[in-house]
């Protein structure tokens, strides 16, 4: 081979060379892209099965709400009455302005129809809210007697009512005194 061919070789080789590490690169480049691809495919798969993990979790949930909601519609009425009796008439579950039918109906697994109704036909309250205003009375009054240092705003406050106008307009209805003619007469004189 002449010296002149062997440039000719040599020059077609360096552009077949420079021509190899073009593609190289763009090869390298197309795998960094896919495997960017690759990293945001993995993520949203991961996004997508946390998803549908918490869908299932959830219609889970709601198939057990409803197997307690027919089982709750199946008590008789006088155990309803006394297992709401139970859990309201204790201290724990505060009593605000706007707890009502809707939080009693959740409270014991059942329909608010079925409180309703309940309410309606088997108590003299007629109605949860009624019930309910029953039930902040005597906290109210209960506070009054046992903690003389509050004033009267807190204990309103504490008992569920949502000013203290109303509950000295319940307490006088009720009653037919005031709270602090109430607090007056039940607490211990100092002889």
């Amino acid at each position: 081979m002449t010296e002149e061919e062997k440039d000719v070789e040599l020059e077609r080789l360096r552009i077949e060379n420079q021509k190899l590490k073009e593609n190289n690169k763009m090869l390298i480049e197309g795998s960094e892209k896919l495997v960017a691809r690759n990293m945001m495919l993995s993520e949203k798969m991961d996004i997508y099965y946390d998803v549908r993990r918490r869908v299932e979790w959830l219609k889970e949930l709601v198939r057990r709400h409803r197997e307690l909601m027919v089982q709750a519609d199946l008590r008789d009425d006088e155990e309803l009455l006394a297992l709401i009796e139970a859990r309201l008439e204790g201290d724990e579950i505060p009593l605000p302005p706007e707890y009502g039918l809707r939080e009693v109906a959740e409270l014991v697994g059942t329909t608010q129809q079925r409180i309703v109704d309940l309410y309606k036909q088997k108590t003299i309250y007629h109605t949860v809210d009624k019930y309910l205003d029953y039930l902040r009375l005597l906290r109210a009054l209960r506070l009054l007697k046992e903690k003389p240092a509050y004033n009267i705003e807190a204990i309103a406050t504490d008992a569920g009512f949502n000013s203290v106008r109303t509950m000295h307009r319940k307490i006088i209805e009720a009653i037919g005194m005031t709270p602090g003619q109430f607090r007056d007469l039940t607490s211990p004189s100092d002889l």
